[in-house]
């Protein structure tokens, strides 16, 4: 079923979107947690031979572990984890940099890293799902997946769905295809509606764009950022000056070279991506939150993917006025429905 969330009622260069999206650090308590039951850590897990970051945080040891997959490519979520503070009541938020991305890419051999693909993110993901489920004593945890993180969390959910409680996506990827589809003609659309004739020239000129002629795409996309919801426009503005605070800074420097790196690595799984075909089928409860207004990875596109899944039980909800960043611009809201929706039903499937 869809709903439309009654509180608040695709692939762009996603090195270009969060180029600016790294800001204040992930801070994890150097003592013990202040109360008893929570949990503050931070290590280095093992994943496929490749030493990567984990930070968790949670109020109550006994809640469900929701696993967080960053998107990107390289987008780690750390700078700005001060979003997930109200979440920490109802689960235990794990956040990861993926290999080749943020303190995994510092740690795990920077710009050497082996095996930076899609399948091996996956089996990574998969191996710190087993990880966590041993660590905290649990059969199934929640997966949340943003964006590139939506196609390697659909990834996970596929190829071992005992291990998932729920899988939800935000931001969620149909296809590469699909989303270039989108854009090209969302930015012709508002070119010929404010009359501006050298863009129509140039895009009437490509006719239809190819998908797999990256070049073409990242080159008419290049001013996409004005087409985006008013919400992510605010939120990547607000990120500049604090990632620029922390130019120098080595995690942030590595952050910052691991989403090149990771995008560059990533990007031909990227373009193959089309989920609609190689994942309709999700053996468990299936999830999408989505921002109304995102046309990054477009809600429209979203919607039809989720049409296509067979689920033993999906639900898709939509955020108002939120776009791509609908987890970290409208964070409550967010997790209002997770707390409705996701987390009952997470806690009845063994989370």
């Amino acid at each position: 079923m869809k709903d439309r969330d009654e509180t608040s009622s695709c692939h762009l260069s996603r090195r270009r979107v969060c180029s600016w999206a790294l800001a204040a650090p992930f801070l994890l308590a150097a003592s013990s947690p202040a109360f008893p039951g929570s949990v503050v850590e931070e290590e280095f897990v093992s994943l496929g031979g490749v030493e990567q970051w984990v930070g968790i945080r949670g109020g109550d040891r006994a809640n469900p572990i929701l696993l967080v997959v960053h998107g990107g490519p390289g987008d780690v979520l750390w700078p700005y984890a001060d979003r997930f503070r109200g979440w920490e009541k109802h689960f235990t938020v794990v956040l990861w940099d993926q290999r080749g991305a943020g303190r995994s890419f510092g740690r795990g051999g920077g710009d050497t890293t082996p095996d930076v693909h899609l399948a091996r993110i996956v089996d990574d993901g998969i191996a710190l799902a087993e990880w966590l489920c041993r660590k905290f004593a649990k059969r199934k945890i929640i997966l949340l997946g943003h964006s590139w993180g939506s196609t390697v969390g659909v990834g996970m959910a596929k190829k071992r769905p005992d291990l998932f409680a729920v899988y939800v996506g935000t931001g969620q990827v149909e296809s590469w295809k699909a989303s270039v589809d989108f854009q090209f003609d969302l930015l012709l659309a508002r070119a010929r509606a404010t009359g501006d004739d050298p863009t129509i020239r140039e895009l009437e000129a490509i006719g239809r764009p190819d998908p797999a002629n990256t070049g073409q795409y990242f080159h008419f996309t290049r001013n996409y950022r004005a087409a985006m919801a008013a919400s992510d426009q605010a939120w990547l503005q607000s990120l500049r000056p604090l990632f620029q605070s922390h130019r120098g800074e080595k995690d942030y420097e590595d952050a910052g070279a691991g989403m090149s790196f990771s995008g560059q690595s990533v990007l031909p799984d990227q373009v193959a991506s089309d989920l609609a075909t190689t994942a309709a089928r999700i053996d468990t409860v299936f999830f999408i939150i989505q921002g109304a207004e995102d046309v990054i990875t477009p809600t429209r596109c979203a919607a039809d993917y989720f049409e296509k899944v067979v689920a033993p039980h999906k639900e898709m909800a939509l955020i108002a006025n939120a776009g791509h960043f609908a987890f970290l611009t409208n964070p409550d809201a967010f997790l209002s429905i997770l707390t409705r929706k996701v987390r009952p039903i997470a806690i009845a499937r063994g989370a």
